[in-house]
């Protein structure tokens, strides 16, 4: 199979360009309750764009309510240094679908997060709190996300 792939590159240097290896992680955050560490209120990035598939990150966000829970992906890229948290509609199951997802959180605000998570063991959650644009004025839409920070599970043991 590697044979294969590398003979397309030779020959199809158009194809290889394309194409972006981003690996995926989901930051998995299943708290409720009000043991926050921290919390913080923050927009949406790039809900204006289209995905890397070609769907439509409007669409998506136009079947978004406000209360609603969001899964936050850590996509890390061969290309890009900073780390990128990808916002995603929560679905029915756990398979990720690109469709679903609406934007990103900002270069700063995935910085923080992604730091939080890997040195200090906390794990983050988000909600929608308010849905912006939609209007004459302003048609596109966009939206504001609360952040809830938790201590992260205990090595050997289980959420408390």
């Amino acid at each position: 199979m590697k044979l294969i792939e590398r003979l397309e590159r030779i020959f199809l240097p158009s194809r290889a360009a394309d194409e972006v290896q981003v690996d995926l992680k989901e930051i998995f955050c299943k708290r409720k309750d009000e043991g926050y560490v921290k919390r913080l209120r923050t927009p949406a990035i790039g809900c204006a764009y289209r995905n890397l598939d070609g769907s439509d990150r409007q669409k998506a966000l136009a079947k978004l309510k406000v209360g609603e829970r969001v899964r936050l992906i850590w996509g890390s890229s061969q290309e890009k240094k900073d780390p990128v948290v990808y916002l995603v509609k929560k679905g029915g199951g756990r398979q990720l679908n690109m469709a679903d997802c609406f934007g990103r959180l900002s270069d700063k605000v995935a910085a923080d997060v992604i730091r939080m998570m890997t040195r200090d063991n906390i794990v983050t959650s988000a909600r929608v709190v308010r849905i912006t644009g939609g209007t004459r004025k302003n048609p596109k839409k966009g939206c504001i996300l609360e952040l809830s920070m938790y201590p992260g599970p205990k090595k050997g043991g289980s959420t408390a």
